[in-house]
Parts: structure tokens; C-alpha cells; sequence
């Protein structure tokens, strides 16, 4: 008995704790946000008590329209008040925002409501008089009345009963100034779709809703990537009830194009020397010349580098160059991503081709080598005084310098000697002049002398002495 008893109290308690954490457990299977207010209507800058409730959890913002007042703090499926004050005329609105978390599917919302106010000058409450034990007071056109020993001093203003807020998230027009989307626009359908080129990267949608009072917001028409992109409008009614438009953006590929050209050729001692396009290389442009290309170039080396992954190249006419004009074609070929074809769809094959004209130089003649030869050393040479002009007159003078320097050294070294070559000279001349003189000396006495004794000869023929 004490057990079956003591089980029904195990049990008893149990359930009460049941009910109690299921009582305090946060249900927020959808969130939303509420504004209330102390008054419906209020005098002119008058005030009242505005609380805002929120169903999640989040920051929650609320602005006064035409009046002031307002806060913005966090809310977990809980509220605030402030208090409002009205403006002069008018109306007054309250407006409240923010990004809410639902517990149990642990996603962000963004929910918003308001509400308004009319501002009226006789907005202040009737007083009424009380009667005897349960009866009840009337009111009348006149103001007062009696009855029974009964007296009521009532006044017949009544307080209106709140209006009910609206429900309506369509919308009444939806355009895209980028281009026009299918199917044609109706309230009641909710997906579109609309293909934009490849330049256009964001889109400007207009949303028109049904009713006034609600709000909507546009998300994802910006930084659109290639192909598929989803942009929704958000259309929240006055009582928060919100409903989405979706539009399916396809924006095109990338046009199929080059992103780099580069033409080398081998020069005569094996090197690849890059050559310039003209004009300069640019994607969109299709059509280049190359400068005259001498004559011992057979071919030319290209790199030509597409900008979509998988795009072929086909290069002909580079190999085998002729004298005279040649024509080098470069075709670029892609064909379409099967994974963004719908079904039954065939892929679109895309092309583009881009063509380089070059002219080749004829073989010149042995002379004409010569001659190029010639000028090419002296263009050499030329080229080389143009770079070195400065240093070739530095070292010019500077060789004419050492060469007077060395002048004038050998000049006054050498000056004893040359003198001593001037009086030996001098010398030898008197001495030349002196034996040539005795020497006639010498020979005309042997004159006299051989006179002398042929004359005694002939005085001893003749006989006789002669005196």
C-alpha cells in the first residue's frame, strides 16, 4: 500500500516538472514583430506609451514618424516600451525592424511592422458619474438624465476600436530595367526568369506592392556571377506577413576572346626575338600587321592564350613563311558547359577569329650582302661613336696630348746631341777644307820643283850658265 502510494507521488511529481519545462521551453516556430500603444489616437503633442514585442530573438530598431521617441534594443521572444510623443497635425507612425532567430530551425528573418496614429485636438477621455448599487448609467443626446432617484452626468464620446491591421504581401508591379522578364507580370505568380549579357553585373528591379502600407526588399541583384543567379523580393505586409517573388538571372558567359598574343621568331644565331603587333594587342581587336620580316625566317613562334579553361587553338599559316605576304589565322573554339543546359537542349558552339598579315623580304644579291654588310658595320660603327661620342673625343685628345708631351721630351733630351752632331760637322768640313789646302800646297811646289829642274835641264843642253 505505502509503495503503490509512493509511486503515485513519483509519478504526480514527475508530470508537474513535465509541464513545467514544457511551460518555460522558448517555442519559436515563426517569428515576427508587434507594436502596441497606450492610445489610438492622440492630441497634438500629446504622448503616449509605444511596446514593441518580438517574437525570435534579435536586435529590434523602432523610428517615430512625424514625432519622437524611439530605441533599439536586443529582444528574446520579449518587449520594450518607450514613451512617444505626436507631432502638430497629421498622423504619427511607428515603425519597427529587425533581423530575428528562430530557435528551432536556426535561421535569421528579417521582420518589420508599424503603426499609426491620427493626431486629433479633441482626443481627451469623457469622465462619467457613478450610480447606485447596480445600475447601470445611460447617456443621451442631452448630456443628463433621471431615473428612480438616479442621476447620470455621462458624456457620449466613445474610444473606436483599433484597425485591424492588413495582411497583403503582393505585389501590383514588378519590372527590370535590364530587360523583361518572363512570364509576363501577375500578383499571383511568384517565379520569373530574365538572361542579361555578360557586362551587365547587377540589376535594378521596381517592386510596386498592393497595398501601401507594405514594404519591400530587393536581395541578390548585385555582383551577379555567369550563369544562374536567384533575386528575391521580399514583400512584408503591415501585420508582418511577409511573401517572396524570385527571379531567375542567367547571366551570359564571358565572350570567347584572346587574353594574350605574342609572336617571336629565331633570329640567325638561334635566339627567339619577340616582335611588336601593330597595333598594340588588345582582346576585342581582331586584325594585326607584323614589321617586314627578313628573308632567312621560316617561321614564326605564337603564343596565343584564350580566357575561358578549355577554349581551343588552331594557328595556321605561321609555319613555312613565303616571300612576299603571308596571312596567319588564330581561331579560337569553346563549346557551352553541359551542366547549364536545360534538358533536351543542344550545347552552342562559340568562335572567334583573330588574323595577322606580315610580309617577308626577298633574298638580296651577293653585292647587296656586301653592301648591307658594309653598312651594317658602319652602322655599327656609327651607332657605337653615337653611344661613345664623348669618350672617342676624350680619348682623342688625350692621345694628342701624350703624343706633344712626348714630342717635346725627345726634343729637349736629344737637343745636346743634335748639337754635338752640328760641331762635329763643322768640324769635319775645316778639317776636309784644311788637307785640301795643304795639299794643293803640296802639289804646287812638286810643280815648281819639277819646272826648276827641267829648266836646268834645258840650260845645260842650250850650254853655258846662265845667272
Amino acid at each position: 500500500m505505502k509503495k503503490n502510494t509512493l509511486n503515485k507521488i513519483l509519478f504526480i511529481i514527475l508530470v508537474i516538472v513535465l509541464m513545467w519545462l514544457l511551460m518555460t521551453i522558448k517555442s519559436y516556430a515563426k517569428t515576427s514583430i508587434s507594436i502596441s500603444t497606450s492610445k489610438s489616437k492622440v492630441a497634438p503633442g500629446g504622448t503616449f506609451t509605444v511596446t514593441v514585442s518580438a517574437k525570435g530573438a534579435g536586435m529590434v530598431t523602432t523610428s517615430v514618424s512625424n514625432g519622437s521617441g524611439g530605441k533599439t534594443d536586443f529582444l528574446d521572444n520579449s518587449s520594450y516600451s518607450f514613451t512617444c510623443t505626436a507631432g502638430s497635425s497629421g498622423s504619427v507612425t511607428i515603425y519597427a525592424s529587425g533581423t530575428l532567430g528562430d530557435y528551432a530551425t536556426n535561421k535569421d528573418t528579417n521582420r518589420s511592422a508599424s503603426k499609426t496614429l491620427k493626431i486629433v485636438s479633441n482626443s481627451g477621455a469623457g469622465t462619467s458619474g457613478g450610480g447606485s448599487s447596480g445600475r447601470k448609467s445611460s447617456s443621451s443626446s442631452s448630456g443628463s438624465s433621471s431615473s428612480g432617484g438616479y442621476s447620470s452626468n455621462n458624456s457620449n464620446k466613445t474610444t473606436p476600436e483599433e484597425t485591424e491591421k492588413s495582411s497583403d504581401s503582393t505585389l501590383n508591379g514588378l519590372t527590370v530595367k535590364e530587360g523583361k522578364i518572363t512570364p509576363e507580370f501577375k500578383k499571383d505568380v511568384k517565379e520569373y526568369a530574365l538572361t542579361i549579357p555578360y557586362e551587365t553585373s547587377e540589376i535594378n528591379v521596381t517592386a510596386t506592392p498592393t497595398d501601401s502600407k507594405a514594404t519591400v526588399n530587393v536581395k541578390g541583384n548585385k555582383k551577379l556571377k555567369e550563369g544562374e543567379n536567384t533575386v528575391t523580393v521580399v514583400v512584408t505586409a503591415e501585420d508582418g506577413s511577409t511573401s517572396n517573388y524570385t527571379i531567375k538571372v542567367t547571366r551570359a558567359r564571358v565572350p570567347i576572346a584572346l587574353k594574350s598574343l605574342i609572336i617571336k621568331y629565331e633570329n640567325q644565331n638561334g635566339e627567339l626575338i619577340e616582335t611588336p603587333l601593330n597595333p598594340t594587342f588588345a582582346f576585342n581587336t581582331l586584325e594585326y600587321t607584323l614589321e617586314d620580316l627578313e628573308y632567312w625566317v621560316e617561321k614564326l613562334s605564337i603564343g596565343a592564350v584564350p580566357n575561358i579553361e578549355g577554349a581551343t587553338v588552331d594557328i595556321q599559316g605561321a609555319d613555312n613563311l613565303q616571300i612576299g605576304e603571308n596571312t596567319i589565322t588564330i581561331t579560337l573554339k569553346t563549346i557551352e558547359d553541359q551542366k547549364n543546359l536545360k534538358k533536351g537542349e543542344e550545347p552552342k558552339e562559340e568562335t572567334i577569329s583573330y588574323t595577322i598579315k606580315v610580309n617577308k623580304k626577298k633574298e638580296p644579291t651577293l653585292m647587296a650582302k656586301i653592301s648591307d654588310w658594309f653598312k651594317g658595320v658602319m652602322g655599327t660603327v656609327s651607332t657605337w661613336y653615337g653611344q661613345n661620342e664623348e669618350k672617342v673625343i676624350l680619348g682623342a685628345l688625350g692621345v694628342c696630348i701624350v703624343a706633344l708631351l712626348g714630342l717635346s721630351i725627345y726634343i729637349v733630351v736629344d737637343y745636346n746631341k743634335y748639337k754635338d752632331v752640328i760641331e762635329k760637322a763643322k768640324k769635319t768640313v775645316e778639317i776636309s777644307s784644311t788637307e785640301n789646302i795643304i795639299e794643293q800646297i803640296h802639289k804646287n811646289s812638286d810643280n815648281v820643283k819639277e819646272k826648276y829642274v827641267d829648266d836646268e835641264k834645258n840650260d845645260k843642253l842650250k850650254g853655258g850658265k846662265h845667272f
